[in-house]
This record gives structure tokens, sequence and C-alpha cells, in this order.
């Protein structure tokens, strides 16, 4: 019996020694893994850091998940009846759109935390960011146009947003070829990381270019026309959390696109009304990050 009792002490020892070397060389494994897609993370960052004037990665902790409303919240984010009908000939045509935006209050800034104030109970997720890529309300990673404090901002994940204000231009119009279009038309987006990096600070400080001014913010104001280019790079973008790496950029549309927008409304609760067409898409350029060298 105590020989018996030995042997399967023996088998289980050396059954968990297995078991043991095993998990350790898989979580070894994972966490090389890990390793390497946090060092391609971080070769994403620097273009990203830049791209977005806040320094999003450092100030949010938001998953690129999209949340769930209620069909109150459904409501109170649709486009009113009224501004549908007296838009309605003009949203007959393709490539056209009527969106509803709510400042960015920042209740959505860290996942793991609900934030209990009265504007943020009553906030509506992902409001406050739209993509004109996938004609919806996304959050912010992923989105094209967001709205913050009286400004319009262009600043989504491995993006190149470029804004222009074309004063009170006739929307119904306006083409390609219109007054302010040919800095966006011609505009030469760069796939070097470095280059692209480049091109993100000048627009951050505003390039001016016959007569107009071409920046990733500019002020909302009621019933101007603006337009926009939006370089959503294709490639892929990290985040780790609670166990799971996964890519940002899974599912979304790439695309190089040009919009038009006009400030239809500006109701006093706080949100934006935006009447809209697509000038332009066409694919996006894969950003190139350089090679490590190999030591």
């Amino acid at each position: 019996m105590r020989k018996s009792v030995c042997f399967v002490i023996l088998i289980v020892a050396v059954f968990s020694g297995k078991i043991f070397a095993q998990t350790t060389s898989q979580q070894q494994e994972a966490q090389r893994t890990i390793g390497e897609r946090q060092a391609q993370q971080r070769e994403f960052g620097k273009f990203k850091d830049v791209v977005q004037p806040k320094a999003i990665l450092a100030k949010r902790a938001a998953l690129p998940f999209k949340t769930k409303r209620t069909r109150e919240q459904n409501k109170r984010l649709s486009p009113d009846a009224g501004d549908l009908s007296k838009f309605a000939l003009f949203l007959r045509q393709p490539k056209t759109g009527l969106v509803k935006l709510f400042s960015d209050l920042g209740c959505e800034d860290n996942a793991n935390v609900i934030y209990a104030s009265e504007e943020c109970l009553r906030w509506i997720p992902n409001s406050a960011f739209y993509s004109f890529r996938e004609r919806e309300h996304t959050n912010e990673y992923l989105s094209d146009l967001r709205v913050e404090k009286g400004n319009f901002i262009s600043d989504g994940i491995l993006s190149q947003g470029i804004l222009v204000s074309l004063s009170d231009a006739s929307l119904d119009n306006l083409t390609l070829n219109s007054n302010g279009m040919k800095f966006l038309v011609d505009f030469a987006p760069e796939a070097n990381s470095k280059e692209a990096l480049r091109q993100t600070q000048q627009l951050t400080k505003g390039v001016k270019s016959n007569g107009f001014v071409y920046k990733k913010s500019l002020p909302v104001v009621e019933n101007t026309t603006y337009a926009m280019r939006v370089v959503a790079y294709r490639g892929k973008f990290f985040r780790f959390f609670r166990g799971f790496n996964f890519n940002v950029l899974d599912g979304d549309e790439r695309a190089d696109l040009i919009v038009a927008f006009q400030v239809v409304g500006k109701p006093d609760n706080g949100s934006v009304t935006l009447l809209w067409k697509e000038l332009q898409r066409k694919e996006a350029p894969k950003v190139i990050f350089p090679q490590k060298s190999k030591k």
C-alpha cells in the first residue's frame, strides 16, 4: 500500500513538473509576445502622441469598444425632426448625412472609473465622436471628428486630420475645385512615420495657403461651412487590457477621405448639428515605421 502511495505521489510530482514547465514556457512565450507588441505599440506612439495634441494615450484609459446606448439616449442623439425635414432634399443625394454631436465632457476618460457628476450621468456614450468613414458615432480612437470645448478636432488614432473653414460657402455647390479645397486635394500624406510626424507638427500649428488656414483644430461657428481631409492610415495599434492584447484598428474602415460639413444647429443643450457630404474617398496608405536593428 505504501509503495502504491509513493508511486502515485511520484507520478503526480512528475506530471505536475511537466505542467509547471509547460505553464512556465507558455507564460514566457506570452510575455515575450506581449513585450514585442508593446515595443511595436511604442513605435506607433511616436506618431500617435503628436497626431493627438493632448496625448490621449497618456490622458485616457478608455477602451476602443462601442458602448451600447439606451433607446432614450439614441433618441436624444438623433437629428431633430425639423432639421431632417428642412434638409430632406439635400439628404436624398448619395453620400450625405445629418449628424448631431455633443461636446466631450471627459465622461469616458477611463473605462475603469464611473463618473457620477450630474453631467456624466446624463452623458450619451460616444456622442462627441463621429466617423465619416463608417458613417456612425464611434469612440475617440476611431473618430474622424470630435467636439471639445467649442472646437472641432480631428485626431483619431493613427490618422492625419486637416480642417479648414470655408466661411459661408454653399455646401450644395461645394466641389473639390471650390475655393479653399486645393490644399486638401493636393496634400500628399507621407507613409514614413517620421515624415508623417513632421506633417502632423506643421498641421498642429497651422498651415496658411491661398488665404486659408489648415489645422487639426478649429472653433465651432454656427452657419459656417468646413472641409476636412482624414487620412486614416492602414496598420496596427495594440492595446493591452486585463490580460488581452488586441489591435484597436481591427474592423475599422481605414480610408483617405475628403468631406465638407456645415454647422446648421447649435442649441443651448451643448450639441452641434452638422449637415455633411462626402467629396472623395480612396485607399489610405499604410504607415511605415523604421526597422529596428537586430543586435
